[in-house]
């Protein structure tokens, strides 16, 4: 019996010895994860063989379409000059983006769930004896951000709503990536790593391990968040620390986040569902795929796009309208629509590194470079901490402020609905009429 029969036997293997093949892929059919989307979702993983056929290959300082549909073959090996080349949707395919509600079924972006697979890279450390099994998956397409607002009335309920930045946040292809550890000791998972946009957890020993989800056969459960694909344990709501802070201003808490949910899944180990592209040492019998060393972006440049949309500002000013608790809370629609003013110019004015430093991730829409070229992931150095403690948005308060608080937003609601309209007109020669 061989070891891809049965992942049991053998039960260890040596700390300094790389593991065979056939092992390799007994354990990625045993322990690689299920991936959970949100009900939600719109934009799912596909291959990136079939992207290809898809795109365009663009030289990056004409913008001249050097390719359509480029074979693997075709791609330039990288790196080199930054924003020499990259691939982009195929407009004459693809179409203009759109909200994700309004995406045509058909739509590339939406990708090809039902014939997605997963990259495996194996990484062996020999001085501690552990292999990590890198599961890097790829989406044709990123969707927005997602705004988390709520305004509270002193001290009662809070009215709340999540919007999207659309088209903040939005790029043409994505590479996500989750980690499993094995310890050649016992060939189990000592360490799981979940890559999150420019962060990521860090879920480590027989305990943090232990609190990971699972079903009946073993495997961990994770997450995708809506739109943006980062991976996480659970499913929850996650402040994005790594942009903004969230900002509490007069009342007001606003914070990015993220949104994972369970919907559709995907096993990652299904057989036929996942491939071995790559292992850290010398591997004769194991040929890389020619797309790996492709290292420009797989998506378009697009450093200037993080906009404002009518669509946006409507519905925070909606939300501020109904639910202001006092006429001093009025004064908050000020200070976002100065706020948001400023972000709408800087976004429509700056573009490159200026827009990026001031907008974050928002103003920087261009796609990813390839997985081998995101070098320290690649190699197994993953830089990434254990997850935050679970964060309570305020809880509602007692009956009798609500009352009080009722009282105040009747009052209020005519001069903040001035104050909205104004907001309106003072942006609209800034914003898409998306």
């Amino acid at each position: 019996m061989s070891a891809s029969d049965d992942v049991s036997a053998p039960v260890s293997w040596p700390a300094a010895s790389p593991l065979p093949l056939d092992l390799l892929h007994a354990l990625i059919r045993q322990h690689a994860p299920v991936i959970h989307f949100h009900p939600d979702e719109a934009y799912f993983p596909a291959t990136a063989e079939w992207y290809l056929t898809q795109v365009m290959l663009i030289d990056g300082p004409t913008g001249n379409v050097l390719q359509r549909a480029p074979l693997a073959n075709d791609l330039p090996a990288g790196p080199g000059e930054p924003e020499r080349y990259w691939l982009t949707l195929d407009p004459e395919l693809a179409g203009p983006a759109l909200d994700p509600e309004l995406a045509a079924p058909n739509d590339p972006r939406r990708g090809k769930l039902d014939a997605a697979t997963a990259y495996v890279r194996a990484v062996h450390n020999p001085a501690v004896g552990y292999t990590d099994l890198q599961f890097w998956m790829f989406y044709a397409f990123d969707g927005p951000g997602l705004l988390r607002l709520r305004p509270f009335a002193l001290t009662a309920r809070r009215a709340d709503a999540l919007f999207s930045l659309w088209p903040g946040g939005m790029h043409e292809a994505d590479w996500e990536l989750a980690v499993l550890r094995i310890d050649h000791a016992n060939l189990q998972p000592i360490a799981a790593f979940l890559s999150q946009h420019k962060d990521g957890d860090v879920h480590a020993g027989e305990t943090a391990l232990a609190g990971l989800e699972r079903d009946s056969a073993g495997r961990i459960q994770l997450y995708a968040s809506l739109y943006g694909h980062a991976t996480y344990a659970h499913a929850d709501e996650r402040k994005l620390f790594y942009l903004w802070r969230s900002l509490k201003l007069v009342g007001l808490e606003m914070a990015l986040v993220d949104q994972a949910s369970r919907g559709a899944c995907w096993e990652l180990g299904a057989d036929g569902g996942y491939q071995l592209i790559s292992v850290s040492w010398p591997e004769p019998a194991l040929s890389e795929p020619v797309w790996l060393a492709y290292g420009w972006r797989w998506g378009a440049y697009a450093p200037k796009a993080g906009r404002f949309t009518r669509k946006l500002v409507d519905g925070v000013t909606a939300l501020l309208e109904m639910r202001m608790a006092s006429l001093v809370l009025a004064l908050l629609v000020l200070s976002l629509g100065l706020l948001a003013l400023v972000l709408a110019l800087a976004s429509r004015l700056l573009g490159g590194a200026w827009g990026t430093g001031l907008l974050g991730q928002l103003a920087d829409n261009s796609g990813p470079l390839g997985p081998r070229w995101q070098e320290h992931k690649w190699q197994g150095n993953y830089g990434f901490s254990g997850p935050p403690p679970p964060h309570q948005w305020r809880m509602d308060g007692h009956r009798a402020a609500h009352w009080v608080a009722e009282a105040f937003d009747i009052v209020s609601r005519p001069p903040v609905r001035l104050l909205g309209w104004l907001l309106r007109l003072m942006l609209r020669p800034f914003l898409h009429k998306d």
